[in-house]
């Protein structure tokens, strides 16, 4: 919440490719092509930064064709009129936006509301049990106060969302945090493969998986 500029519920009003795709090294993705889907997302409940109403213009890591991937990254597969819970960032795309942990991660900053899904079923048969879990217990509870068992939005959920965490929402995100769309390839000198942003002059921190060809 408090890393983010955009965050609040939303529904998926339209899904297209771009035609930008970007380079993601990790052996076992060689011959897997990276498209940013642009997603365009209503807000029905907002959070912070946004308001009632708005559409906001998100980028979404996709893979072309249908084929299986191996330990693929943390992508989203938005559909038309499903509601999210996004924390976003801005591209260097003017009026565009992008999970604050793309690439590599989407689906740990844009999270699917609906209590069916698949991912959630150990939350939803044993909740007491990730109270070992507090990081993940927070994450599922705020979804379960967001939404009902019948797929609709809950305003109360996004009413106490706020109130709980309105010193984070009073946080503006850093001036210069923005999510690069670009990468490509780094070798360290003893051979190790990473990712770099490739849209940036300045040095930038690798990111995503460190491996050796």
């Amino acid at each position: 919440m408090e890393q983010s500029a955009l965050a609040f519920v939303g529904k998926v009003t339209s899904t297209k490719p771009s035609g930008m795709t970007t380079e993601l090294t990790y052996p076992i993705w060689k011959d897997v092509v990276f498209e940013w889907l642009v997603v365009e997302v209503e807000v029905i409940e907002p959070i912070k930064g946004t308001k009632l109403g708005q559409t906001v213009r998100t980028y979404m890591l996709s893979t072309r064709g249908d084929g299986p991937m191996v330990n693929p990254p943390g992508m989203v597969d938005p559909k038309v009129g499903q509601h999210h819970l996004l924390f976003l960032l801005p591209t260097k795309i003017e009026g565009t936006f992008a999970s604050i942990t793309a690439p590599f991660d989407d689906d740990q900053s844009i999270f699917l509301l609906d209590r069916s899904f698949w991912e959630y079923g150990n939350y939803r048969d044993d909740p007491k049990h990730f109270d070992k879990f507090p990081d993940y217990r927070a994450k599922y509870e705020a979804i379960w106060s967001l939404v009902d068992d019948k797929g609709s939005i809950t305003p109360e959920g996004a009413k106490a969302l706020r109130e709980r965490f309105k010193t984070q929402i009073a946080t503006p995100a850093k001036k210069d945090a923005i999510v690069h769309l670009q990468w490509k390839k780094q070798t360290s000198k003893d051979g190790w493969d990473s990712n770099v942003p490739a849209d940036s002059k300045a040095p930038a921190k690798a990111q995503g998986p460190v491996t050796k060809p």
